[in-house]
């Protein structure tokens, strides 16, 4: 039985890694909640070698490498409440220095691996740092205050945009709502667990190893063959009640020109195309495009430009004249700028990705 709990643990350990690390990819390169969710499984992957460590009594070895020590459970709720902002909160930005709030984390993996080098190296007999009541409060009580705040934000987040989404598609399906609250879930039974046997010390940490095992495995299947499973749909958002103080325009002309813009003179091939660049060559106020599009199109300004892109591509995917061409060199040529933003457009306005389509149409 032993044997076959290693087995398991250095498996998913492995398997969470190595999706880690491709979340991590696809999230510097545009998709941020991406990064978020990687660094979230990294934590849970390392806890799981570390089980898997103790297992085998790998870190009696002398020359074991000290991998336990670049982990940090304060990455848990910062990655989580980011994570819950980048899926809930249409347009959401986030800014450089918002990476300071990960600095505890660098400090603490910092003082772990000086202390243990030192007690290694200078065969000093210092004690855990865990027994110091400071350390032991700020590296496991705070976290897990933490993702008991965040999880309640994350909690009322979710129903919000629940409530929302049901208005726009009321059948959301069993499918729908994993996507909706399979990792809230997860993290709310994990937080119990973890405060279970952290503050009350009740022996439950055979059911975090077998919990962190299957999660790991499941979201290593969902991975690679729906990267984009928890990342929500964008959602139109609902029409402005009042008019900015443009009396002098008509609506309904504007409209026609803006539409134009788009459909005649295809301005949504311009990569990186701002709301500025279309109210320059509309000649109108930036503001009152947006209005236009917020009250009329119901959609924000980025969601409408994208999908003229997005038609843009499947237009040319039924033209004969244009199936020399790959589906990416198409979506270069509908104005995106990357492969994984395309991706992620595409599923957000067809609720399918582009090789799923093309398997459809054929």
């Amino acid at each position: 039985m032993e044997n076959w709990k290693e087995v398991a643990f250095l498996l998913a350990s492995g398997q969470g890694i190595i999706l880690c690390m491709s979340l991590v990819v696809r999230g510097f390169n545009g998709q941020r909640a991406s990064l978020f969710l990687g660094l979230i499984l990294y934590v849970l992957a390392q806890e799981l070698l570390n089980a898997w460590g103790m297992q085998v009594r790998y870190h009696q070895s002398p020359d074991a490498i000290p991998f336990w020590n670049f982990q940090s459970y304060l990455l848990l709720p910062l990655s989580l409440w980011f994570f819950a902002r980048f899926t809930t909160t249409p347009d959401y930005t986030f800014k450089k220095r918002y990476w300071l709030f990960y600095l505890p984390i660098v400090a603490e993996v910092m003082i772990r691996s000086g202390w243990q080098y030192y007690r290694r190296h200078f065969n000093q007999d210092l004690p855990s740092l865990l027994e110091n009541p400071i350390w032991f409060f700020l590296t496991e009580l705070l976290p897990i205050i933490g993702m008991s705040y965040v999880l309640w934000v994350y909690a009322g987040k979710l129903f919000r945009f629940q409530f929302a989404w049901e208005k726009q598609s009321p059948r959301l399906g069993i499918r729908k709502y994993l996507r909706l609250y399979g990792l809230f879930g997860f993290s709310l039974i994990l937080t119990v667990l973890w405060a279970a046997g952290v503050v009350l010390e009740w022996p439950v940490f055979g059911g975090v190893e077998v919990l962190l095992t299957l999660w790991l495995f499941a979201l290593g299947y969902i991975g690679y063959l729906d990267p984009d499973f928890f990342t929500l749909p964008v959602l139109t958002k609902p029409k402005n009640a009042e008019k900015p103080e443009f009396a002098q325009y008509d609506d309904l002309v504007e409209l026609k020109r803006l539409h134009a813009a788009f459909h005649q003179d295809a301005l949504h091939t311009q990569s990186k195309l701002t709301l500025e660049d279309v109210a320059a060559k509309l000649r109108l106020p930036s503001r009152y495009v947006s209005y236009l599009i917020n009250t009329h199109c119901a959609s924000n300004f980025n969601s409408f430009v994208n999908g003229f892109r997005v038609e843009e591509v499947i237009r040319k995917l039924g033209d004969p004249k244009e199936r020399h061409k790959t589906v990416l060199a198409l979506a270069f040529e509908a104005g995106f700028n990357s492969k994984s933003t395309f991706n992620q457009v595409f599923r957000q306005h067809t609720g399918k990705s582009p090789s799923q389509y093309l398997l459809v149409q054929k």
